[in-house]
């Protein structure tokens, strides 16, 4: 990301009260809209939904849409003061993402070690995001890049409030790290917290990422039928119509590994995830539902500043409280990237998907699986089996 570092201490200090000796702080972030096509996007409540079409300009259809302020004080032999505010937006109508928060993308304050790595407090990504998310289709395609509405966490859309985590330095490629979210639940320190650990390794042209995640619920009994109570739910953890028939689970777990091999004109990446919703007494189905997810992708670098990307997913659920028939997805994404200059690109995204098989809806009850193409952040599912997306737009960063 291309960064713009705004001048000395004594400015700082007038514009945003920031004192600093030896340090800096930096004004970053980018705006993305484009004009979207949806097919069969569903309206309606559960058990009545109906599908239509629908365009219109959308937001962070690449990169999601955010401004944010970044900076560090040197503290003397390695060690640095550390802070990231990082607000999202809607820039087709100038809202708030993420639940309307000031900073609902990133908002952290720590200490940093050139030896030992980064200790760090507030609303932050986890080990997946972290650590898999580089080498998952997520980090070319953004959103159209997702497997079926985001279910393994890769594309940044849920964040885990009250958290601590901990990034190592680089020990000869290998990094690795560990979060800890609090659930803040009087009495109970188990209910409503996350946490996850991962780590990478790059040599040459390959890196590896692995990472695991675990959620665990607050819900609080069967007459609770909320989409749950979990750390993530102003982030849209089970909006999508692929996950939303287990919002009610005890806990979430993701296991999540990729790895890419750059060849200079082209990069290739493999991928693998696994997703488990392992229901409670208090749960609207009974048993543990799984996803397993594999995938590929590919960038080829036409020209210098021409950019084409294709990838495949293909995800399996399980049979859960008797469905005769498992929910299986197929997804594509496809892209053409165009670099206008090193802050600005144009882009032609597309995304298709068919589901097939049976799966839970909202209220817990059995009904055919439906596509979700792109990320759970959108919440644009579809009322049938297939849906296709495609969106037309710039992307600036600053």
């Amino acid at each position: 990301m291309m960064k713009k570092h705004l001048i000395s201490a004594p400015i700082l200090m007038s514009l945003a009260g920031v004192a600093a000796a030896q340090g800096s702080v930096t004004l970053y972030g980018i705006v993305d809209a484009g004009i979207t096509y949806r097919s069969n996007e569903r309206t309606g409540s559960p058990g009545a939904y109906q599908g239509h079409s629908d365009v219109g300009v959308t937001s962070g259809n690449l990169s999601g849409s955010r401004w944010g302020l970044k900076g560090q004080e040197d503290l003397g032999n390695g060690l640095a003061a550390i802070f990231l505010l990082e607000d999202g937006f809607d820039i087709s109508n100038g809202t708030s993402g993420q639940g309307g928060r000031l900073f609902g993308r990133q908002a952290f304050v720590g200490l940093s070690d050139k030896q030992y790595g980064s200790l760090t407090m507030g609303r932050q990504y986890t080990s997946l995001n972290d650590f898999v998310s580089p080498v998952a289709p997520v980090s070319v395609l953004g959103g159209f890049g997702a497997h079926p509405g985001d279910i393994d966490d890769l594309d940044q859309t849920t964040r885990v409030d009250n958290s601590v985590k901990y990034t190592s330095a680089n020990y000869s490629g290998f990094t690795f790290g560990a979060l800890y979210g609090f659930g803040g639940q009087p009495g109970s320190l188990k209910r409503k917290n996350t946490w996850s650990v991962g780590g990478s390794y790059a040599n040459g042209p390959l890196q590896v990422g692995v990472g695991y995640e675990r959620s665990d619920n607050s819900k609080t009994g069967l007459t609770d039928t909320t989409y749950g109570k979990w750390q993530g739910t102003y982030d849209g953890t089970f909006n999508s119509s692929i996950n939303e028939g287990y919002a009610s689970a005890q806990s979430q777990q993701v296991i999540a590994a990729g790895a890419t091999w750059d060849f200079g004109a082209a990069l290739v990446g493999v991928n693998y995830s696994n997703v488990q919703y392992k229901a409670g007494t208090n749960s609207l189905y009974s048993g543990t539902a799984n996803f397993n997810i594999a995938g590929v992708f590919g960038m080829w670098n036409v020209q210098p500043r021409a950019h084409l990307f294709a990838g495949y997913s293909y995800t399996r659920g399980s049979k859960v409280d008797g469905l005769d028939d498992a929910a299986q997805y197929h997804n594509v994404s496809l892209g053409a990237l165009y670099d206008l200059s090193k802050r600005s690109t144009v882009y032609l995204l597309a995304g298709y998907q068919h589901a097939s098989g049976m799966t839970l809806d909202a209220l817990g009850e059995p009904v055919a699986a439906t596509a979700s193409v792109s990320d759970k952040g959108n919440s644009h599912s579809s009322a049938a089996q297939s849906q296709a997306i495609v969106s037309v737009g710039f992307r600036q960063k600053f």
